[in-house]
This record gives C-alpha cells, structure tokens and sequence, in this order.
C-alpha cells in the first residue's frame, strides 16, 4: 500500500491527482472524475493569472462552480509577473480552494515564446522564487504548488534547480513532467531525471507523464520515488482510471471498466453538465471535442469523431452516440464496420 500524500495542511485521500488540462477539465468533466472516484485532487483550466486581474472574462468562466462544487479542488495559474499571481492567489481565497498551483511546465509557443510564461521560466530559478513567493503571500495559508519539466530544452535540464527554488519560496509540493519543453510529449518520460528532482527537495514530487493505467501507475512511483501521480490525457479518454490506480495503490482489486451502455450514458450525461454550465450552442459545440477523447484507441473512433464533429445540435449529437453504442449487447463493442453503417443510417435519417 502507498503512503499517503499530504499538500501543506491537508492530506489527499489517494495520490493520485488530476491534471489541469486546458479546454477540457471544467466543471462538467470534474464531476464525472469525483462520480468514478479514486482521484484524490482535480484542477481546473489553467488560468491566466494576468488575463484575470486586467479584465479577461474568459479567465473567470475556468473558475465556474469552485466554489459550490465538492472539494478539494486545486487551480493553477499562470504568468511571470509576481504581482499578478499574488493578486489572483488573493481573490482566489473567496473560492475556499485547496491548493493553488502555479504552471512551469507549459511548452505551448503561445506561452512560452510570446508570454514569456510557461516552461521559458526553467531558464531562470530566481524568477520561479520570486513568483512562488508572491502566491505564497497572496494565498494566506493555502498550500501552494508549482508544476515543471524537466527544462526548458533537452540540453539544459534545470529541473532540480527549479524544484530546490520553489521549496526555498515556500511551494509545498512539486510535479515534476518527465520531458523537456523540446521533447513536447512524442518521447518516453524520463523516470531517471524524476528521481532526481525527487532526492534534491524535502517536499512531495509528484510525478506526471506517461501515465496510462494501473500498471505504468505503480512502475511511475517505483521508479522515481515519487510520492504521487498526476494523471492529464488518459484521464480524459478514461475518467475511470483514477479509481484503477488507486485501487492498485491499495493493493485492491482493479475494478472492471463501465460497460458500453454505462460509457453512452456517461457521454450523453456530460452533454447534458456542458450544456447547463455554458448553454446549448457553447455546450454542444465543446463536448463535440470531448466526445473523441472518450473513444481514444478504439476500433473506429476516427469515424465517430468525423460524425461527432458535424453535430450541430444536442438532438443530433445524441442520435451520433446513440448509434455507436450497441443497444442489443452493453458489453461488445461494434465492429468498425457495424458502427459505421449505423452511424451512416443515423446521419441519413436526421438529415431526411
């Protein structure tokens, strides 16, 4: 059985965390990942600690429902001005969040080459201080954490640098992204410079990358020593890998995947909590890019995100899902062929 991992003042449930994924971890999505279980923290977007003090509204609609919402929550900011993320970690006080983390790690030329945010700032422990520091100060006591890779290019690995900064700041806890900036996310994670991170600081490292089951869960933590695990793409496509790593974790019985019938009812659910959060259009329009993810890796899911993506309306949209999804059988999946021929009826009746 793992340890438990304990963020500053508070101990998770299981180690096993959610990452903050833009355009996909909003409210809809965190309540599907509490409802499967196992995940002992989930973050929001990613927030623009600059956009939202100077006025941004895209900024305050990442934070919809943190503050009625089921806790812990965590939310991880952005920016390189140390104004900025002590001002936001400040208002973020009147969410009653549970961690606030602050991004390194980001490898998006958007952030790293015009904001100069993201993973640019592994070039420069002193900045990482300063801006840890800051959030430290406006956060008042909620533990806060930063989010790395291992550099900022492959042939300048700052990552223990950066780690030993932030802890000397006050972060209660590191992840650690096995890849460089460079590497983006087409290499193996790097369990060996992990470790590293993990032996230079006294605080958690939670290792992140790579992380795709129950399996490469405990191969992750046995090979870096990390004390968790933070999960982002698979989780998406699997919201209930949460619960199969933690059930490893315990040295519990992995439970099996949802059924076919359970996964529909899954997808059409969070159709219905996207819609609530933004409306029909912005709703409909969002979860068309979710509903891919779910079938990642599956036999015909290039097709289903072809359909998928023309549904314009709840009412299509669901007759698209509905076609997938064997009605006879909730256990078997369609073939290929059989799925398509019935999504190619589907398409044809709605449009008749």
């Amino acid at each position: 059985m793992h340890s438990p991992l304990r963020i500053g003042n508070f101990e998770l449930e299981t180690p096993v965390i959610s990452a903050p994924v833009a355009g996909f971890t909003d409210l809809a999505f965190r309540e599907i990942v509490r409802d499967f279980g196992g995940c002992g923290l989930i973050y929001t977007e990613m927030v623009s600690a600059g956009g939202w003090i100077q006025g941004d509204q895209i900024q305050p609609r990442r934070l919809r429902g943190v503050i009625d919402e089921r806790k812990p929550i965590g939310v991880q900011l952005w920016d390189r001005e140390p104004a900025m993320v002590e001002e936001a970690a400040r208002r973020l006080g009147e969410y009653d969040v549970s961690v606030i983390d602050l991004n390194f790690g980001c490898p998006k030329k958007r952030i790293m080459g015009k904001q100069g945010a993201g993973a640019t700032l592994l070039r420069d422990p002193a900045t990482v201080h300063a801006l840890v520091a800051a959030t430290v100060r406006g956060a008042r006591g909620t533990p806060v954490t930063a989010k790395i890779r291992l550099g900022a290019s492959i042939d300048n690995p700052t990552a223990p640098a950066v780690a030993v900064a932030a802890e000397a700041a006050g972060a209660a806890a590191i992840t650690v992204h096995g890849r460089t900036a460079d590497d983006g996310y087409g290499v193996p994670v790097n369990y060996e410079r992990i470790a590293e991170v993990v032996q230079c600081v006294s605080i958690p490292v939670i290792a992140n990358g790579d992380i795709s089951s129950a399996a490469s869960a405990v191969e992750t933590l046995e090979r870096t020593g990390a004390a968790g695990l933070m999960v982002a793409r698979t989780g998406l496509s699997k919201p209930w890998v949460f619960r199969e790593i933690t059930a490893a974790l315990r040295g519990e019985p992995i439970p099996p995947p949802p059924t076919l019938a359970e996964q529909k009812d899954q997808i059409l659910r969070h159709l219905s909590g996207m819609i609530a959060l933004g409306g029909t259009e912005w709703g409909t329009g969002r979860m068309r890019k979710f509903a891919g993810q779910y079938l990642a890796g599956t036999p015909g899911a290039r097709e289903f995100r072809s359909r998928i993506s023309k549904a314009k309306t709840p009412e299509t949209f669901v007759e698209v899902v509905e076609a997938w999804f064997p009605t006879d059988d909730a256990n078997a999946r369609p073939t290929t062929a059989d799925a398509a021929t019935a999504l190619t009826d589907s398409c044809d009746e709605s449009s008749s």
